[in-house]
């Protein structure tokens, strides 16, 4: 019984050195060399007007993190969250969200595929 996972350790570590890959090499915390190397970013915003007895308000945060799948594929995922205050009582907020996938196999083709939406803030929280 003792030969069974010597082989079993064997048959999952075996096909990593055939691949090229070393697991003393892999890192989750700091890739060095890999392919996953992601970017972040971000974007704030807010806005503020006033006229005719009301005051209106608006504000918007985007964070986007952005990674290369293979050389020729990247893709970028979106998440924010955008409200509007009326300060005489009204407010309403979006979560906002997107996926961004390009192909891009030469200088001169690309393909670009991407999804975005809104849900608003109550589905989220039965409110």
């Amino acid at each position: 019984m003792r030969i069974l996972p010597f082989f079993l350790v064997l048959a999952m570590v075996s096909p990593l050195f055939a691949a090229g890959l070393e697991p003393s090499s892999f890192s989750l915390v700091e890739p060095t060399g890999s392919w996953f190397n992601p970017e972040f970013s971000g974007f704030a915003s807010f806005s503020m007007i006033t006229g005719g007895g009301r005051t209106l308000a608006g504000g918007l945060t985007v964070g986007t993190v952005s990674f290369s799948l293979h050389p020729n594929w990247d893709a970028a995922i979106d998440i924010g969250y955008a409200r509007l205050y009326d300060f005489h009582g009204f407010s309403a907020g979006r979560v906002l969200g997107g996926l961004d996938l390009r192909w891009r196999p030469s200088d001169d083709f690309s393909l670009q595929l991407h999804f975005s939406g809104s849900l608003p803030d109550s589905s989220l929280t039965g409110f």
